[in-house]
């Protein structure tokens, strides 16, 4: 979503510490075992680096900030180190971290690394799973793609739960959500859909005997923010962004047909603080808990600009 060699060690220290000082809820890491088969002729290849061990590192340079998996790509991950990635990391960070998981936007990944079966029922099982690792004194598990047997995990999450979340727009996610999960990570959504897959969630809950209020929804968006509507819209043309959202046509997408410019402007954020305003609230009455933003630059100093823009003339309203 960026372009190559904006990922750095120091990049993501520099983007962390300014959220935080400009009063940013969250910090979001998504993750890449390859390079996605549309990049493969990039020069210098894009950087993937490994979320938990990235959030471990950022977590010892801050103090409120929370940090999102969104999302870890479960069939790529062995479930019971993962496990204790996870409550390591949710025990050094003192609970700022949310453990997002996904079946991945790009099955090649899956296949280059060999696996086999059905991603959506390994990210089902591994939910789980999980949950009884993370809440069990002695764990066991038996399922299609992963079994175990009296693990005992310890420590155990700080706050006696550690929040997973589920990646993905498909219907069979929503119902993984309503029927499993702590919270939802759409992408580019519209309101309208956001509303409609809130009230699947809820009924999906209930006949599992869950309280729905408890499920968070949290769609991650671009936002190419800007003093004029031209300016934020040049950019965010002229971003990488643009060509990554025409990659996942045939994921994320491929239920809406041809994604040109005019769809994606219905689904992200391009333009003013007022116009991000005004959007933000239509996405708060639909039922959106927690937003997250992709923010728009060819640079990490463009990057920072833009998230200036939005905590001057966005925050605000929100606090």
């Amino acid at each position: 979503m960026y372009p190559p060699g904006f990922a750095s060690p120091e990049s993501n220290v520099e983007l962390t510490l300014k959220a935080e000082e400009l009063g940013f809820d969250s910090v979001w890491g998504n993750d890449h075992l390859t390079t996605q088969a549309y990049l493969k002729d990039l020069r210098p290849k894009p950087k993937f680096y490994e979320p938990l061990i990235v959030f471990s590192h950022l977590a010892a340079l801050t103090k409120k900030i929370t940090f999102g998996a969104g999302v870890v790509v479960a069939p790529l991950r062995n479930v019971l180190i993962l496990a204790k990635q996870a409550v390591t990391l949710d025990n050094l960070s003192n609970g700022r971290f949310i453990l997002g998981l996904g079946i991945g936007a790009y099955k090649e990944e899956f296949i280059a690394a060999g696996g086999t079966g059905n991603r959506g029922e390994i990210l089902e099982e591994a939910v789980r799973a999980l949950k009884e690792l993370f809440e069990k004194p002695v764990a066991s598990f038996s399922g299609r793609y992963i079994r175990f047997s009296g693990i005992e995990l310890n420590p155990k999450p700080i706050r006696n739960h550690l929040p997973v979340y589920m990646g993905g727009n498909a219907p069979q996610v929503i119902r993984r959500v309503g029927m499993l999960g702590d919270g939802w990570l759409p992408a580019a959504l519209t309101a309208d859909e956001v509303r409609l897959a809130r009230e699947k969630i809820s009924e999906y809950a209930k006949e599992a005997g869950r309280d729905p209020r408890k499920i968070e929804v949290a769609p991650e968006f671009a936002c190419s923010i800007a003093k004029g509507r031209a300016e934020a819209r040049k950019k965010f043309v002229n971003s990488p962004m643009f060509e990554h959202m025409r990659s996942l046509s045939k994921s994320t997408f491929r239920d809406i047909g041809r994604l040109g410019l005019k769809e994606m402007e219905k689904r992200i954020f391009i333009g003013t603080p007022s116009d991000t305003l005004k959007k933000l609230a239509l996405y708060e009455e639909a039922g959106a808990d927690h937003t997250w933003f992709d923010f728009i630059g060819l640079t990490p100093k463009e990057v920072v600009q833009a998230m200036e823009i939005f905590s001057a003339d966005v925050l605000p309203s929100f606090r």
